[in-house]
């Protein structure tokens, strides 16, 4: 392999001539003195020896296109690592990013020599950015840390990365969907029964309480049963957003009929969130927190047809799936855990060439809520386990359990 072409990446991290943005500052008219010489001099070597090492763990050339310059919700620290240059572990980087409001979690991965912070908005891991980036960090004996933004895709692929695949996203790897799982009959019934249940709430309101329980994300409608789902902490809510602490009686014919379409299903859902997705609106590419429900999602589609798209950001793979009225999507295992899924934001979708107009569509999604609060799945960059949330949720629930 040819020596990495560090003067060929975009970023000033990685110019060593002295009016880098990162050289130490210098009046127009004063020359640097000898000492702040020698200062910046060992500044830019631990700068190229960090990110030469970058390169030669990943075997890239170039780190163009690979960080982002704009702040994003993951950072990146070049020269530390798990097993491998720097010698940090989970609770030592820890110590340096906690006390940065929205901190989330730190990912390390053996025998690389980077890791990963992240938190709840770009402009929060800023914050920690301009505090840290190469400046002396007494956690780690005063090392200089340098540290770049990675956009959601690229951190997947460097804390998951996998061979690309060909293969499609299918029932082999936890995909399954299944057309025609309701009649259209019974699809009328579902959408009579969610006004009927709206009509109720309506009627059994106080002077001072919402009219119903539909909330706006976004431009979707949303509406939950058994139990609530913070759109904010990605995690379930507060049990007073619910529109019932249990189930409506009309979905439960059609989970008995799920264990039949699909025998591996065994789950006893507890949660049913109801979508309304007006025309032109969609959902953004996520995972459902892998720490607030368990292995099985199911989605079933009411009303007009929609694209939904699948990416696997560690493995490049992208694969769409049209999703007709009256169909049920199952995901459990790697759909289920390691490709994120998406409705785009458009008016129209093109099938075969040809442009389908959407119209409004709705959508039932059941689930069951995780009672460990814990994920084992390897990745890490979806995974919300080592969130510092979710550590407290666990923490609170042992210390409940044992009063």
């Amino acid at each position: 392999m040819s020596s990495p072409d560090l003067h060929n990446a975009p970023f000033a991290a990685l110019d060593l001539s002295s009016d880098s943005e990162h050289s130490a500052p210098q009046s127009d008219n004063e020359p640097l003195s000898r000492r702040e010489r020698k200062a910046q001099f060992r500044l830019n070597k631990h700068r190229t020896d960090a990110y030469a090492a970058f390169l030669r763990s990943e075997n890239l050339q170039s780190t163009a296109h690979l960080f982002d310059p704009q702040p994003r919700k993951t950072l990146c620290i070049i020269n530390l690592g798990f097993g491998a240059a720097g010698c940090s572990t989970s609770s030592r980087l820890e110590q340096v990013f906690s006390a940065f409001a929205g901190f989330e979690r730190v990912v390390l991965k053996h025998n690389k020599p980077f890791s990963f912070a992240r938190f709840r908005s770009g402009d929060e891991a800023k914050v920690a950015y301009d505090a840290v980036h190469e400046k002396p960090c007494s956690a780690f004996g005063g090392k200089l840390l340098f540290i770049e933004f990675l956009t959601h895709v690229q951190f997947a692929r460097l804390a998951d990365h996998e061979p690309q695949s060909s293969q499609a996203l299918d029932e082999s790897r936890g995909l399954f969907y299944v057309p025609d799982f309701i009649t259209e009959s019974e699809e009328q019934l579902i959408m009579q029964s969610i006004r009927d249940d709206e009509e109720r709430e309506l009627r059994g309101m106080q002077n001072n309480e919402r009219s119903d329980k539909w909330f706006k994300i976004q431009d979707r409608f949303v509406k939950h049963y058994g139990h609530s789902f913070d759109y904010h902490t990605k995690h379930v809510g507060d049990a007073s957003l619910a529109a019932s602490l249990e189930l409506p009686v009309w979905i439960c014919p059609y989970i008995e009929r799920i264990r039949t379409v699909v025998p591996s299903y065994t789950c006893q859902p507890d949660q049913l969130t109801i979508q309304r997705y007006p025309p032109g609106s969609g959902i953004a590419f996520h995972t459902d927190s892998h720490t607030a429900f368990t292995d099985t999602l199911v989605i079933v589609s009411l009303g007009t047809p929609v694209q939904m798209d699948f990416r696997k950001p560690g493995a490049s793979c992208f694969t769409t799936v049209d999703l007709q009225p009256r169909s049920l999507v199952l995901m459990t295992g790697e759909a289920r855990y390691g490709w994120e899924h998406a409705i785009r934001i458009r008016r129209s979708d093109l099938i075969d060439g040809t442009v389908r107009k959407r119209c409004e569509r709705w959508s039932l999604t059941l689930r069951t809520i995780s009672q460990s609060l814990m994920c084992s799945c390897s990745y890490s960059a979806l995974c919300d386990s080592n969130d510092a949330m979710v550590r407290d949720l666990r923490s609170r629930r042992q210390t409940k359990n044992h009063t």
